[in-house]
């Protein structure tokens, strides 16, 4: 029975213990030897540099006894008390007047019977003139007004390092009210619809020193001045775009003797009229006397009709003026016979259309000519990038029908 007794007893002081020893862990980093207790110290330390000042916050954290906070710098030379109450979730300051530079702040907090805890040092920075003396505008590349009364601001790189934002710019409307706009740094090109002609812009560059600064910084106002839009030099993109453009052009289907179809070239199968009967796969290509040129015909009853024959390429352009060249230069069996139909066209989209609705074309220009010899130029302007086809459409029905030309050639903007 002794034994029993004395078991328990062993039991219940062995749970007492332990049960104290897990109560004190929770309080134990408030604790000294000795029984001096120790506020909490603060945890994740949020520093935000300024315009000149800093702020710094931290989650109150779970101690209740905390009264104040004091925040001293310049190895204790300067400090700040935060007086901290029950129904604060964050404490907070705000320290002005600091001259720009990196500054060691040391926080130690107090509760009401003046214990402090353990002094917790951390690091922030500040910025002012220094900084704001390396700023520099994002340059402007191009400023300019087209006909259409559009203004266009083309943009150089923005300066990451130290931290750009974007532009601000200011300018007049057509209503004549002032008007701010802000660009972000990854605007490369920024478009004005409601610009007043005559009038000059200003503009200024924004800054964040770092991601948690608390101070945007910015440029001083540039007054500029918008000029007339001049479009870029023209430049042979003939070979950049077309391929098998040009004599000697190249068959992807050959008869062996004359006729073919064009290596590259999108033919429909309306021009397809060459062959044996019920044969007629051949059409686009004809290398008669060994010319080897870009060429069509209907050359009596023999040959069936072409109704919409379009023989053309597609490619992506970008925005600019364009100007298309189709001629027989090159071409040692030139050709240019009949009076029906026959076009170079430009227009938006994967095919070209047909004869009869035509004017849904960028551009066109027929090259009947009345001679063997023809040099046709039609121009197009793009307002944006587009897909675009270019190539020849014709309506050969009857008579004798043909032409062989020797290239087709594409200039537009140097881009």
């Amino acid at each position: 029975m002794n034994r029993k007794i004395l078991l328990t007893a062993l039991a219940g002081l062995l749970f007492f213990i332990t049960g104290c020893t897990k109560m004190d862990s929770t309080y134990e980093q408030y604790l000294e030897k000795g029984g001096i207790i120790y506020p909490g110290r603060p945890a994740k330390v949020i520093l935000n540099g300024g315009d000149n000042r800093i702020r710094i916050s931290w989650p109150k954290g779970p101690d209740p006894s905390i009264v104040k906070v004091k925040i001293s710098w310049n190895v204790g030379a300067d400090s700040i008390v935060v007086p901290v109450s029950a129904g604060m979730d964050t404490i907070s300051c705000m320290i002005n007047n600091l001259p720009e530079d990196s500054y060691s702040f040391t926080i130690i907090t107090y509760d009401k019977d003046g214990h402090n805890s353990v002094p917790l040092e951390v690091f922030g920075t500040t910025y002012g003139a220094k900084y704001r003396s390396r700023l520099l505008d994002r340059p402007v590349l191009a400023a300019q007004q087209k006909s259409s009364g559009e203004v266009f601001l083309a943009w150089g790189i923005a300066d990451d390092n130290l931290g750009a934002l974007g532009t601000e710019i200011k300018y007049v409307n057509l209503k004549g009210d002032t008007v701010y706009r802000f660009e972000r740094k990854n605007i490369d090109t920024t478009f004005f619809q409601d610009y007043k002609s005559g009038t000059n812009y200003f503009y200024r560059t924004l800054f964040l020193p770092d991601s948690n600064a608390i101070d945007t910084f910015r440029t001083t106002f540039t007054k500029k001045e918008i000029v007339p839009y001049v479009p870029p030099a023209k430049i042979d993109l003939t070979a950049r775009y077309f391929k098998n453009y040009a004599v000697p052009f190249v068959a992807e289907l050959y008869d062996g003797a004359r006729f073919g179809t064009l290596k590259d070239w999108t033919i429909n199968n309306a021009v397809l009229n060459q062959g044996a009967t019920g044969n007629k796969i051949y059409g686009g290509y004809d290398n008669i006397n060994g010319g080897r040129a870009f060429g069509v015909q209907k050359w009596g009853d023999a040959d069936p009709a072409i109704n919409n024959g379009k023989i053309y390429q597609t490619f992506s352009l970008p925005a600019g003026e364009y100007e298309v060249t189709w001629t027989t230069d090159g071409a040692t069996s030139a050709v240019n016979r009949g009076t029906q139909a026959r076009y170079v066209v430009a227009a938006l989209g994967n095919t070209l259309p047909d004869v009869t609705a035509l004017s849904s074309a960028l551009s066109s220009a027929s090259f009947v000519t009345g001679v063997d010899r023809f040099n046709v130029k039609i121009t197009f302007t793009l307002p944006q990038s587009a897909q675009v086809s270019i190539g020849i459409l014709i309506n050969f029905t009857s008579g004798q029908q043909a032409f062989r030309a020797g290239a087709i050639k594409l200039m537009g903007p140097d881009l």
